[in-house]
């Protein structure tokens, strides 16, 4: 009865050949790629069912995945997967290569071939390792050749180039700019046609060069600055560069201040002294100016007292005047000068052979007039009186004035009395009027 039983199971079992053919199939990954080393994922290949036969199936690299082979990733030969029977899982590692290279996240696919027992699944017959990538976006750093040019010469130029802290798998572009920054204009440099920078994919340094070059000029002027920045593209991602400062050094000496010597005519109302600084200077330039005290003309009389002061010229500023207001007279006297002096001179030299300037006062006053009158006086019986002869210059005068004087001289009708006898014989003489005296006189002795 037992082995009735035993012999319809048996009996009752599906043949090998009658079993259901498994499907293979393979899966899909995801893995983090890591700066070094290496990492080893594994592909799982599965049978959708045990089966009792032993099955096996190739793989290979389908070499449509996005990783390079033998870079990102170890070479990986062609194998077969061997199932025991009853065995649902086998696995297919690969090695991967770890880098600091910023890059797009990149694929590794493996596809089954030629099973055998088994057959292959029409949607999963192959599978994707993506490797994504875990660095950071690469900074772009600017250097210079020279920190500081000078603005004229040899070194007056400076060579941009720009670098990557790590690598990128796409390329680089830096495109290079300038401006003015401290004490500097637009016109004390210039930039090279070229201006653009390019780092290629995989390398860290860029090709070609951007050449910045200071403009000379004949200004003296404080150091100056230029800004250098740079604009940088990368598909993958880029950080943007800090600026950079290029110094340019000043190669013209100290101007020059120099004063003029005016004139002005008495009867006008300043005396105007013109400061000159040659060349014009980007500095603040200043200087003092005070009265030197040698001129001829009288401080507070024929001209009001100056007081010493400080002319401050500003940047591009040639020019500067100090004015001395003239006080009129109508009194005839010679041209007189006032002399200003400069000093301390910040920023600046005082020129040596034009350092003060004399102001000359030219009087605009005529030329006064003498005259003399005619006095009388009685005679007398004896003894003796004074005859007194006024001489009077009109108007009074600036300057010292000689007139001479005789008895007869130039007169068409002389004098009847007899000299020696009716007067003392007059001695001829010269009168001399100080400066704003207006009358003389001349007297001579009457005898009674």
């Amino acid at each position: 009865m037992l082995a009735a039983v035993v012999g319809v199971l048996i009996g009752s079992a599906t043949p090998v050949a009658a079993q259901q053919t498994p499907t293979l199939s393979i899966n899909s990954l995801t893995v983090s790629e890591g700066d070094s080393g290496s990492a080893n994922p594994r592909f799982v290949v599965s049978l959708s069912a045990a089966s009792r036969r032993q099955v096996s199936v190739r793989y290979a690299d389908a070499g449509t995945g996005t990783a390079t082979s033998g870079t990102d990733y170890m070479a990986l030969t062609p194998g077969m997967l061997l199932f025991s029977p009853g065995q649902r899982y086998n696995y297919i590692t690969v090695s991967l290569t770890g880098d600091t290279t910023d890059e797009s996240n990149e694929t590794v696919v493996l596809s089954l071939s030629n099973p055998l027992n088994a057959a292959v699944s029409s949607t999963a017959g192959t599978g994707t390792l993506t490797i994504t990538d875990d660095d950071d976006a690469p900074t772009v750093t600017l250097a210079l050749s020279r920190t500081s040019i000078a603005e004229s010469g040899t070194t007056n130029s400076t060579t941009v180039t720009a670098s990557l802290d790590r690598a990128s798998s796409a390329a680089t572009t830096v495109t290079v700019s300038a401006a003015a920054g401290t004490n500097a204009a637009a016109g004390d440099f210039s930039l090279s046609s070229n201006t653009t920078l390019t780092i290629a994919a995989g390398s860290t340094s860029s090709t070609g060069t951007v050449t910045v070059t200071a403009v000379d000029n004949t200004r003296d002027e404080p150091g100056k600055s230029v800004t250098v920045s740079g604009s940088a593209a990368n598909s993958q991602g880029i950080v943007q560069p800090s600026t950079v400062t290029l110094a340019i050094t000043d190669d013209d000496g100290a101007p020059t201040l120099s004063i003029d010597s005016p004139t002005v005519t008495e009867g006008s109302a300043n005396l105007t002294f013109t400061v000159w600084l040659s060349p014009a200077s980007d500095r603040q330039v200043t200087v003092g100016y005070a009265d030197a005290g040698t001129g001829t003309a009288a401080s507070g009389a024929d001209y009001t007292a100056l007081t010493a002061g400080t002319l401050t010229f500003a940047a591009g500023d040639t020019s500067k005047t100090v004015t001395v207001p003239v006080t009129g007279d109508t009194a005839d006297e010679p041209n007189e000068t006032v002399v200003v002096t400069l000093s301390s001179p910040v920023n600046a030299a005082v020129s040596s052979a034009a350092g003060s300037g004399t102001g000359t006062i030219a009087d605009d006053d005529a030329t006064p007039v003498l005259s003399i009158d005619s006095p009388s006086v009685t005679e007398g019986d004896s003894g003796s009186a004074n005859l007194t002869f006024t001489v009077t210059l009109s108007p009074a005068s600036g300057r010292q004035v000689t007139v001479d004087y005789a008895e007869g001289a130039g007169v068409a009708t002389p004098g009847v009395a007899t000299p020696g006898v009716d007067y003392t014989a007059l001695t001829a003489g010269m009168l001399t009027f100080a400066a704003g005296e207006t009358s003389k006189t001349v007297t001579v002795s009457v005898t009674g």
